[in-house]
């Protein structure tokens, strides 16, 4: 849940969540110092905030499956993410990642071989964030978003692949806003950035100025 709201923190009304969720879950849960009380508010906020359920199903989500299922699956056979939790350095209990049970995990749930590092080398990168043969790439990070401690952002310049590979950073971007439909209620920091995507498309797939010869 607390992941879920800080992805989602929105501007705009999710499902069933209100608008800019954070805002709502810390209200919430700062109305008491007995840390059960507050995760249970919490709780209620993200699970039930219309109040119509008498007991919460925290195994579901309120804002549907918003494509979880097929996440899942990605994360198993192509973007498995080491995160682990250790209560010195976040909030959470202590649980370190194991790759072999992820791995036993995922067969058993997909049917699938698990590919740890798929992504790295499909793609490349991977330590050290070498992209200096990749071209015509846009990168782009919001601010609120929990996952753009993995991302780009604040350590990419556009120098650093061969060619035209803009790396934005959304300040008031949750969970990739950028790529959700319009809405009347986004920032203008997500209008800028779609902008520049839209340029950066344009650019990518207009006939060149010249013809190569071959």
């Amino acid at each position: 849940a607390v992941v879920s709201t800080q992805s989602g923190h929105y501007g705009r009304v999710l499902a069933d969540l209100p608008a800019w969720p954070v805002k709502e879950f810390c209200k919430r849960t700062n109305v008491s110092d007995d840390a059960i009380t507050a995760i249970a508010a919490g709780a209620q906020m993200y699970s039930n905030y219309t109040g119509q359920l008498r007991c919460l199903d925290l195994d579901s989500d309120p804002a549907g499956d918003l494509g979880m299922t097929g996440w899942d699956f990605q994360a198993c056979l192509e973007m498995i993410l080491p995160i682990s939790s250790n209560r010195s350095t976040d909030m959470f209990p202590d649980e370190q990642f194991d790759l072999e049970s992820y791995v036993a995990y995922c067969e058993e749930r997909w049917n699938s071989t698990a590919r740890p590092f798929w992504l790295k080398y499909y793609f490349g990168g991977g330590d050290g964030y070498d992209f200096s043969g990749f071209s015509n790439i846009f990168f782009s990070n919001g601010r609120l978003d929990p996952w753009a401690v993995g991302g780009t952002a604040l350590i990419l310049d556009e120098d650093i692949c061969l060619s035209d590979c803009p790396n934005v950073l959304i300040e008031d971007g949750a969970h990739h806003l950028d790529l959700r439909s319009s809405n009347p209620a986004d920032p203008e920091s997500v209008l800028m950035a779609r902008k520049l995507e839209v340029e950066a498309i344009k650019r990518w797939t207009s006939p060149p100025a010249t013809k190569v010869e071959l």
